[in-house]
């Protein structure tokens, strides 16, 4: 969204970073898109043109010179949103799909460490995720970093992204591939391999705009998993990502200047509507698998 370009420069640069640490063989593809959908904003009653969102987006283009990059402005009147951008990103030759949100800290090891992790697992499904500090409940704690374990879940959001930045950069521990028998992301930099993506994640072509598919593709793989499937999660330890909007950049303060400035227009909420369909949807996703002959 045009509110979380300061946010982009973060994930840019850190991407920057990370081209140094892949192996020369490594092709790396990144679609970017910049949301300035008119069916979420009302552009003529905002403050702020979109001709100052365009440039400022095409201005932060040349730190991914070092990628395969797609740039894209979606300018129309229709909802958009990540749904539609992760099914236009899909494409036969790419081997493994992750999603970033703009507003992610991730060091500039990990993508090296996703991607050589890949190599070394033999399931035809899988997802390995990064580590996290510290979410809200106990169902987190799987893939939350020990570091953090004596933390109050009341106290999740107190918690630091430079701390936890510089935790990860002072740590002697190595990034170790550790197999768990439950299936648990944040859709935070995750890794999923081809057949993880096409069958757990965008299969149904009528999504668009916002939902979580993360929360979708997460129980229709272990119920899968649960029936037989080969599908193996996998926590890449000893690295953490986490929202900037923990610390210093808390209370979206480094977006809201923006966003105080656009006016959005009365809309229903995409996750309700998407949620309130989660048991059709996995119906769906269900027959999906059985008519392909992935389930029995």
């Amino acid at each position: 969204m045009p509110w979380e370009l300061d946010y982009a420069l973060l994930s840019f640069t850190q991407l920057k970073k990370s081209k140094y640490y892949l192996e020369d063989s490594d092709k790396v593809y990144i679609d970017v898109t910049l949301n300035l959908s008119s069916y979420i904003i009302d552009w003529e009653k905002s403050k702020i043109a979109k001709e100052f969102f365009i440039n400022k987006f095409k201005s932060l283009q040349p730190l991914l010179k070092d990628y395969i990059c797609r740039f894209k402005i979606y300018d129309g009147d229709k909802l958009y949103g990540h749904l539609d951008t992760q099914q236009e990103s899909t494409e036969d030759h790419i081997d493994c799909y992750t999603t970033l949100n703009p507003d992610m800290y991730f060091s500039e090891n990990l993508l090296a460490c996703l991607i050589e992790g890949s190599k070394h697992i033999i399931n035809e499904y899988f997802t390995i995720t990064p580590q996290i500090p510290k979410l809200w409940d106990y169902t987190w704690d799987i893939i939350s970093h020990p570091n953090y374990a004596d933390i109050d879940y009341k106290n999740w959001n107190e918690l630091d992204s430079y701390d936890i930045r510089h935790f990860i950069k002072s740590s002697n521990q190595d990034p170790i591939l550790t197999p768990i028998n439950t299936h648990k992301w944040a859709g935070w930099m995750d890794l999923y391999s081809k057949n993880t993506w096409n069958d757990f994640w965008i299969h149904n072509k009528e999504w668009t705009g916002y939902g979580p598919c993360d929360w979708y593709s997460m129980m229709l793989s272990q119920y899968a998993k649960n029936h037989g499937l080969d599908f193996q999660q996998y926590v890449l330890e000893n690295q953490i990502v986490c929202e900037y909007e923990i610390g210093p950049l808390k209370d979206k303060s480094f977006s809201k200047y923006y966003k105080d400035m656009l006016v959005l227009k009365d809309i229903p909420n995409q996750r309700e509507q998407f949620e309130s369909k989660m048991q059709e949807y996995l119906k769906e996703g269900i027959k999906h698998l059985t008519d392909k002959g992935i389930l029995k």
